[in-house]
């Protein structure tokens, strides 16, 4: 990555002291790569095809300069050229100068030789030394007390996608219609404004995915790394009751929904944030104080979260649900650290075996700060519906905590 750069000044001073239309395009195409990868690191992939170009050309020069050039031409060659030079000084001299010429020549071959192993020692451990996996180096190792990430061992782990997500989508593309009639339809080019025809519909999950439901499932999603229609999926996964998620996928042309375990926990907290609201209106740390004196660090999940369409189908497979002896409602108060954060400490906290008696105790409180909140995001403080048009047709094989992966909703109209 930094090699590169040092080969984008190169290439800018050589097309400032002389045209070359290759070397141009060269530079035009790695500039262009090296700014969309400092507006978004995703395009980091992207740019390695530039940066491996790029480290390759900064390598030839450090050996051209070294001498390589000169070292790959026969010796005879050497020589003439130099008797050349040599002769048009001192023409009546040729045979001394030939002789001297040969023994010049063979002594700065020679240090040429040593330059070019000195260039190659280099060039192997600044260029190819962190691309490769030696014995008894870990993937991530220190040279020079740099963290270096080594690529041949990274390069062997697991492939971005996991099985999961994989056979998901292999199932989803051999027992879904074709939306456009023709499976071959996926590999032929379009033009805009490309109108979709009746039999085309949606597929909805969190951006995150979008491609690989592109790529493996060969369906359209809604949304994908490109962040567009981010917002709209966002809105349906965090949709409070059955009703918004289904004006969504209509208004979409939806016909299947694919959740993952990150969705409903570590994900969850970018689906607000898409939709302009706080991940604070579905759950907040608190801290609640021991007897020893310390502060445990809590989740606290309010109802809000519950509802969200995302939770009622991957949490509780879109099932009926009624609200748990785990439903409390806690007092806190608003403080400030020693570093100058605010925190919620917890003041008292009360269970209650219904939502309606915990809603209404919070209610009833005129004083103070409180809340009803669940604990555990698989065990509902409230009562959830059954939602009626969403029909669980695929579970990933492929476990997180005891429950599947990956799950395969079919809307139902």
């Amino acid at each position: 990555f930094f090699i590169s750069f040092i080969s984008l000044g190169w290439l800018i001073y050589r097309n400032i002291r002389e045209e070359s239309p290759d070397k141009t395009l060269f530079l035009v195409w790695g500039v262009i790569m090296l700014i969309a990868v400092l507006a978004k690191r995703r395009f980091s992939y992207y740019y390695a095809i530039n940066a491996a170009l790029l480290t390759g050309y900064f390598s030839w020069r450090i050996l051209d300069f070294a001498g390589l050039r000169e070292l790959l031409a026969r010796p005879k060659e050497a020589v003439k050229e130099y008797i050349t030079r040599v002769e048009r000084k001192r023409r009546k001299k040729a045979k001394k100068a030939e002789a001297r010429a040969s023994q010049r020549v063979l002594q700065q071959r020679r240090a040429t030789r040593v330059k070019v192993i000195v260039a190659g020692v280099v060039i192997f451990f600044l260029v190819f030394f962190p691309c490769i996996g030696l014995p008894g180096i870990k993937p991530y190792t220190r040279v020079c007390g740099l963290p270096v990430k080594l690529a041949q061992p990274l390069a062997s782990e697991p492939a971005l996608i996991d099985h999961a997500w994989y056979d998901s989508l292999l199932w989803l593309k051999d027992n879904s219609p074709e939306p456009f009639d023709d499976p071959d339809s996926y590999y032929q080019l379009y033009q805009t404004p490309f109108h979709y025809p009746e039999s085309a519909y949606s597929v909805m999950s969190w951006w995150d995915y979008g491609h690989w439901i592109t790529r493996i499932a060969h369906r359209i999603p809604i949304s994908n790394p490109f962040q567009q229609g981010a917002s709209q999926v966002a809105r349906f996964f965090t949709a409070q009751d059955e009703d918004s998620a289904n004006q969504i996928m209509d208004k979409l042309g939806s016909k299947y929904v694919i959740i993952d375990y990150q969705m409903p926990t570590t994900k969850f907290y970018a689906m607000p944030e898409f939709t302009g609201s706080s991940s604070d209106e579905f759950y907040e740390i608190y801290y609640q104080p021991t007897e020893a004196g310390k502060l445990n660090r809590m989740t606290l999940f309010y109802p809000a979260y519950y509802r969200s369409t995302v939770v009622r189908l991957y949490n509780f497979d879109g099932k009926a649900t009624e609200s748990q002896d785990s439903i409390m409602v806690i007092s806190y108060q608003e403080k400030l650290s020693q570093e100058g954060v605010w925190y919620k400490e917890i003041t008292s906290s009360k269970s209650f075996s219904s939502y309606e008696e915990a809603e209404a105790y919070a209610s009833s409180q005129e004083a103070g700060n409180y809340r009803v909140v669940g604990t555990d995001p698989f065990i509902s403080s409230v009562p959830l519906e059954e939602m009626r048009h969403y029909k669980l047709v695929y579970t990933s094989a492929q476990k997180w905590q005891g429950k599947p992966a990956v799950k395969i909703f079919e809307y139902v109209k």
